[in-house]
């Protein structure tokens, strides 16, 4: 399809006819699972405002999530459910409120089939064969006879109609991401002979049922364009299968891709194109539907190409919302938004909790954080460190009013954040120290570059520290060598990709360790990692490693050795012990970096003098140090820093008036 000769800016900002409801704009909120609801399946306050905060910066259409239709299909402890009456009245009370902001509201009927575990149901896993889901937990599901496949047909057309009495005016069937439907379609897990052999048989029924059930309500598919897997659906094999389809009685397609044994491919890491599924989904075009297309739409540019490009009709956008609400308003009318970095721990937390995110600690934490309170005029404030606690901190601060002096003996912001956007597998971890950057120069922060001392508070009214914290410290013979460095001081001062060792040795397995393992190795450097973890980065969810890790064992120039304890450090060689059994020495070329983790640096005489000082941890007690820790500890020492401060005007103002008459 040809390029559209009308201005980029706004392309967006267009409406578009769906079905019978008209999209306001080309953004839609994709179903993104959250874990907000309640155990009952129903809508939470939490919820509403999370959704409310997406109407109002403007997205036109706004799907919940994966809504089960059945309690044996339920993924999560607290996912949406249409899967009785009682779901009803809460889901109306949100669509009450998105309608009053201009928002229309979608749902995506969904089951989990053979990916529902009946330790989260309560009922007996069924899928279309009895195949496993390692990943969702292993349980091995009962077949489904050709009866209750009828069953679950019905159940579909009965969420749907739940969702219609509820308001909700765009329906979505979910025929992707390995759940039942998809399963149905895949050979890997359909190994029936009746007649759901046929991989369209069983979504050609439900989307006809579900027609049926809801009368003219805009009614559409969600897809996997590519399975992802071996042997799995490729592009063809599923085009093939979206032809058959009953495609009169739907009025879009919605194009992702990906199952749960192809999860890079559901939501991606930094290292894949934005927009890379465009050119893969074009194929849809020739069906004549409004298409919607997902898939690493990161920024206000990434979305215009790709409407503006004809590669779809709207744009299903999920983490870039989760990161902020105004990304919508920036891509439709221009301005700031703070940008996801695709590190995933927003969908490695969902199999855990709440979903969060590492650059807003606004989201997931199981109400919605009011901003600070306004602080006295004439307040100041100071900021040691410049990580991304301190980054926020100080934005925090600014926001409430305060004159905000940030404190750091680099001359550049982000601390160990920089280095780690200096990785292969999480290049777009720059995208939040420049939206910082951007923000505390239109806040009027000063910068200053020095190391911090008593000082330097005098004149201020409260002080954060957040100046991170230091190598763990270890005792094993041979750490003085000249040759040993923690790591993080290794890429702060030697890490140059024009001037590499032919060869290094990285002790510790953890996240850390396993980055720069994977980014030398991939710029020629042979590696040998060791470790006395016993998995490469157990304290990383599964998305964050998926790529880098096969690539490192599968790379001939790495070498692992997990379980180990050092004993002895010497030049070009270290003593291990495997599993307790007998020392031995192996060869340990090139500089060894030491990853062991962190702990909290002393941060001296800043605390002296009589104002308020609050500190931020290096890292959360029992556990290791993240971005979305930082970002949330940061803000959390801000706000407590702002309420002491009006704390003690307000008693200051007492006393100076002769107390409370």
């Amino acid at each position: 399809m040809a390029a559209s000769s009308r201005p980029l800016a706004n392309i967006l900002t267009e409406p578009l006819l769906i079905g019978t409801v008209t999209l306001p704009n080309r953004l839609v909120s994709a179903p993104m699972e959250r874990n907000y609801c309640n155990t009952e399946g129903h809508m939470t306050a939490q919820y509403e405002d999370y959704l409310l905060d997406r109407a109002r910066a403007g997205v036109g259409l706004l799907f919940t999530e994966a809504t089960f239709v059945r309690q044996d299909g339920k993924g999560r402890s607290h996912q949406l459910g249409a899967h009785n009456d009682s779901c009803v009245a809460p889901l109306a009370h949100l669509v009450d409120l998105l309608h009053a902001e201009g928002s229309l509201v979608g749902c995506e009927l969904n089951h989990g089939g053979r990916t529902a575990q009946s330790s989260l149901t309560g009922l007996p896993s069924l899928a279309p064969s009895p195949v496993p889901c390692l990943i969702a937990g292993g349980e091995m599901p009962r077949e489904l006879t050709t009866d209750e496949v009828y069953e679950l047909v019905a159940a579909f057309a009965d969420g749907a109609e739940r969702c219609v009495r509820a308001g909700v005016d765009v329906l979505a069937i979910h025929a992707g991401h390995g759940y039942l439907v998809h399963q149905f379609m895949s050979p890997l897990y359909n190994l029936r002979t009746d007649e759901f052999a046929d991989p369209a048989a069983f979504l050609t029924l439900v989307i006809e049922a579900v027609r049926a059930r809801v009368g003219r309500t805009t009614l559409g598919i969600r897809i996997s364009a590519v399975e992802g897997t071996t042997g799995g659906l490729d592009a063809d094999q599923t085009f093939a299968i979206v032809q058959r389809l009953p495609l009169d009685l739907i009025d879009f397609i919605d194009v992702s891709a990906g199952s749960y044994e192809a999860g890079e491919w559901i939501v991606q890491s930094g290292e894949w194109e934005p927009g890379y599924l465009r050119h893969i989904a074009q194929r849809y075009r020739s069906l004549g539907k409004p298409m919607g297309l997902a898939g690493r739409i990161n920024s206000p540019d990434a979305a215009r190409m790709i409407i503006d490009g004809g590669f779809a009709d709207f744009v299903s956008l999920g983490r870039s919302l989760h990161a902020d609400p105004l990304f919508a308003t920036a891509a439709l009318h221009g301005g700031t938004y703070r940008p996801c970095i695709a590190c995933n721990v927003c969908i490695d937390n969902l199999g855990t909790g709440q979903v969060g995110c590492s650059v807003n600690p606004a989201v997931g934490r199981n109400t919605v954080l009011l901003p600070l309170p306004t602080l006295p005029h004439g307040t100041t404030a100071t900021v040691v460190g410049a990580g991304p606690a301190g980054l926020t901190a100080a934005r925090e601060l600014a926001i409430a009013g305060a004159a905000v002096t940030l404190i750091d003996r680099d001359n550049s912001n982000g601390g160990s954040l920089a280095r780690a956007a200096l990785m292969r597998s999480t290049p777009d971890f720059h995208l939040f120290l420049n939206w910082s950057d951007q923000e505390l120069r239109r806040l009027h922060v000063t910068r200053v570059t020095a190391d911090a001392h008593a000082d330097d508070q005098r004149n201020t009214d409260g002080t954060v520290v957040a100046i991170g914290g230091i190598g763990a410290a270890l005792t094993i013979p041979g750490m003085a060598a000249d040759h040993v460095h923690d790591i993080r001081d290794w890429l702060n001062h030697q890490f140059q990709e024009s001037n590499l060792p032919e060869a290094v040795t990285i002790w510790g397995a953890n996240a850390v360790g396993m980055s720069v393992a994977d980014t030398l190795a991939s710029l020629g450097v042979h590696v040998l990692l060791l470790g006395a973890e016993t998995e490469i980065a157990p304290e990383s969810g599964r998305r964050a490693k998926i790529l880098a890790v096969p690539r490192l064992r599968a790379n001939p120039q790495v070498r692992i050795e997990l379980g180990v304890s050092l004993n002895r450090i010497d030049q070009d060689a270290v003593q291990i012990c495997r599993d307790g059994g007998a020392a031995e020495w192996i060869n340990a070329p090139g500089p060894l970096l030491v990853s062991q983790g962190i702990q909290d640096a002393d941060f001296g005489p800043v605390q002296a003098g009589a104002t308020p000082v609050r500190v931020v941890r290096s890292h959360p007690e029992g556990a290791s140090s993240t971005i979305r820790f930082a970002v949330s500890a940061g803000r959390d020492a801000a706000a407590e820093l702002a309420g002491t401060i009006i704390t003690t005007a307000s008693a200051s103002l007492v006393t100076q008036n002769g107390g409370v008459r």
